[in-house]
């Protein structure tokens, strides 16, 4: 249940979650001591203090740069509790977009690794007051002059940017403050930049892990593997972990295939977290390479009965892989592989569906494992509502969302706020779905995305290229409509064959056209010689494939 706290502010869920596990082991990475709640708590507090220090006031914008570690969390955590502003920036960002951020946003103060500091030479920190992500060592001194007005846009009573600190370097902060100044990933032009209040972040943090209660005690390890300057990495794999007393364990590098499986079996997590891209390359890799190797295997697999005995058989095989602990797997951020859900379902490897966006802190949708449906995303979390307008001759329509987490807008952009909230207030997702009669939420695709065929027909191209992805010989793919034709562009990544990859295309398209109905169906798939260009959380950049996205 819910923390029961005076106001919903970061401040009182931090202090109360620290109360609550004071002793307990909570961040550390791969091979190292944990730092206890109340070690935690005791850097984070003096961190504020270098900061308030340093000259920063309520209000101001501090950017965090750098991949997910302790120090990130602690550096997240002291810049929200003080009252002023997080503004995470994605380490795989480009450097222009990097820079614009750190710009646009008018922030004082950067918490930076020193290597991306030594790799570019940015123009921006110049004036900046600079903190190594590191150990928290002063790299530079303030030069910028504190803004009241610039300042007072994210704080609910401008009046307060004149109050003073606490005795633990914190601001008095209402619920309505700015928390959080959260950039999106977006697949064209530079990203826009979502305010997200103490309130949306606090009521939000609560939903995801109450409806898996069961899978966190004193013993639960959860190891990190998203970005923490992403919604899905900061609220539900940080917060919402934090508030059920665990531990959090970090890598020390990207995860290479190699890696990861030596961190599983080091670490033995029992949560993990992922967008759907790292189990189905886990199945394209392990599962299907087995199945297409042996040709009864693979004529079996039609029978229901053997093909689940199979996967059961399998499913422990990747259990393991996993290091053995497992007992949830938290699964978000886009569609998700009807084979891949298929495997994990009949292997009995627990997972749950989310779903959720920047805009709404993120999460909108859950469910327990005792009630989660296959191919959805599950319900409505608590107080938030879900209806589906503008639908089509298959009930399926524009998926528009109210609750307490959706965000106060786009900063510095009121038109293009107003332009994603209908007339009666309800914020416009830009997603495509249905509900069905309990409720349950199923995603077909983005709106934007969307192909009207020939004849009139809605074509949803990410259920085309989920299908696609699912072929061993195809890494990624992306399917659009060009002179009236229905074509894919594929990308075959790293995989080998004695066929001629042309032949073998031809040979998935006919396949894949057996499976799709007749207005989905392709015509032309080509070869994508070098990897799409993608967002840092891995969506390809449509704009630069299709002509006037």
């Amino acid at each position: 249940m819910p923390l029961y706290l005076k106001n919903n502010t970061i401040n009182e869920f931090h202090k109360k979650t620290v109360e609550s596990f004071q002793n307990r082991p909570f961040l550390y990475f791969v091979d190292e001591d944990p730092i206890s709640y109340s070690e935690y708590e005791q850097r984070v507090e003096l961190l504020r203090k270098f900061l308030i220090q340093s000259g920063l006031k309520k209000g101001d914008r501090v950017s965090i740069l750098g991949p997910a570690s302790p120090n990130w969390a602690i550096s997240f955590m002291a810049v929200m509790t003080a009252g002023m502003v997080s503004v995470p920036i994605m380490e795989d960002f480009p450097i222009a977009d990097i820079e614009h951020i750190i710009s646009d946003s008018g922030s004082r103060a950067c918490m930076i690794d020193p290597g991306i500091m030594k790799r570019y030479n940015m123009e921006t920190l110049a004036d900046l007051s600079l903190f190594s992500l590191k150990d928290f060592s002063k790299l530079q001194d303030l030069d910028m002059p504190y803004n009241k007005e610039d300042a007072s846009i994210f704080l609910k009573d401008p009046s307060e940017s004149d109050c003073e600190p606490d005795e633990h370097f914190c601001y008095t902060t209402s619920p309505e403050d700015i928390a959080e100044l959260l950039y999106t990933s977006g697949t064209t032009g530079h990203s826009k930049a979502v305010l997200l209040t103490h309130n949306n972040l606090v009521t939000n943090l609560y939903e995801g892990t109450d409806l898996i209660d069961a899978c966190f005690d004193e013993n639960t390890i959860l190891l990190s593997l998203l970005p923490m300057a992403h919604s899905y990495g900061s609220t539900s794999a940080f917060l919402s972990i934090m508030y059920k007393g665990p531990r959090i364990c970090f890598l020390k590098r990207k995860p290479t295939p190699e890696y990861l499986q030596k961190v599983l079996g080091s670490v033995k997590p029992t949560v993990l977290g992922g967008v759907p891209l790292i189990f189905e390359k886990i199945y394209q890799k392990k599962i299907l390479p087995i199945i297409n190797g042996n040709r009864f295997l693979k004529k079996s697999m039609i029978f229901p009965p053997f093909r689940k005995l199979f996967h059961y058989i399998a499913g422990r095989s990747i259990l393991q892989f996993f290091g053995g602990k497992i007992k949830c797997i938290i699964i978000g951020g886009a569609t998700f592989s009807k084979s891949v859900e298929t495997f994990m379902k009949e292997g009995k490897i627990p997972y749950v569906l989310g779903y959720g966006l920047t805009e709404t802190s993120p999460l909108l949708t859950f469910s327990s494992l005792k009630n989660a449906r296959f191919g959805s995303v599950g319900h409505a979390v608590r107080n938030t509502g879900i209806r589906i307008v503008n639908k089509d001759s298959d009930n399926i329509g524009e998926i528009e969302v109210t609750g307490p987490q959706i965000m106060k807008g786009y900063y510095k952009k009121p038109e293009e706020t107003a332009a994603v909230f209908s007339e009666d207030g309800w914020f416009q997702t830009g997603d495509r779905g249905f509900l069905d009669k309990d409720g349950y939420l199923y995603i077909k695709g983005r709106s934007k995305n969307v192909i009207v065929g020939n004849s009139g027909e809605n074509i949803y191209p990410e259920v085309i290229e989920t299908l696609l992805n699912s072929y061993p010989a195809i890494e990624e793919s992306l399917v659009f409509m060009k002179d009236e034709t229905l074509q894919a562009l594929v990308y075959p990544g790293n995989y080998e064959s004695d066929k001629n990859i042309t032949a073998e295309l031809e040979e998935i398209r006919r396949d894949i056209n057996k499976r799709l109905p007749s207005a989905s169906r392709l015509n032309i798939l080509q070869l994508q010689e070098k990897e799409f260009i993608k967002t840092p959380t891995k969506k390809i950049k449509r704009a630069f494939y299709i002509d006037n996205y």
